[in-house]
């Protein structure tokens, strides 16, 4: 399980997801100073009016980076059964990119209609989520490397 490289891919995937799942996803500045700050796990709103933001637009949200955190840990323990472990990876990878479209589409649109100051996106819990994703991709790539060897050696028999 440890000694194929996908495993260690995957376990830094959903370690790099969990760790943006705590941190500013995108923020709102207006006269240099934080006016909105999105986490995943929620929202601080530091301006002097309460803008009265819900963080129900964030259960989407949440429910599919916590679904891909899950899904991830487990599909390193199908190890055994690499065609499952081929299809859920690539369920991940399409989660995943849900998930980042709902960040750039949804969430950072809405509430600039909403407070009428432009998002911004530079902060670490999007590269972490983009870091992620390269990582899903490249698990999937170790996988049907491994899988190819493994029909490989049985044409060979």
């Amino acid at each position: 399980m440890i000694q194929r490289i996908q495993t260690l891919y995957l376990a830094l995937g959903a370690i790099a997801l969990s760790v943006a799942y705590f941190l500013p996803l995108l923020s709102f500045i207006d006269n240099n100073q934080i006016y909105l700050e999105i986490y995943m796990k929620g929202i601080i709103d530091s301006s002097s009016p309460q803008l009265g933001v819900s963080g129900n637009i964030l259960i989407g949200l949440q429910i599919v980076v916590i679904a891909v955190i899950v899904m991830s840990v487990l599909c390193i323990f199908l190890y055994k059964n690499r065609k499952s472990q081929l299809k859920l990876v690539r369920f991940l990878v399409g989660l995943l990119l849900v998930a980042i479209a709902l960040v750039f589409f949804q969430l950072g649109s809405a509430i600039t209609k909403a407070t009428g100051i432009e998002a911004d996106f530079n902060h670490p819990a999007v590269y972490l989520m983009l870091v992620s994703l390269v990582m899903y991709v490249l698990a999937f790539r170790g996988i049907r490397k491994d899988e190819a060897l493994v029909r490989a050696a049985d044409r060979l028999r």
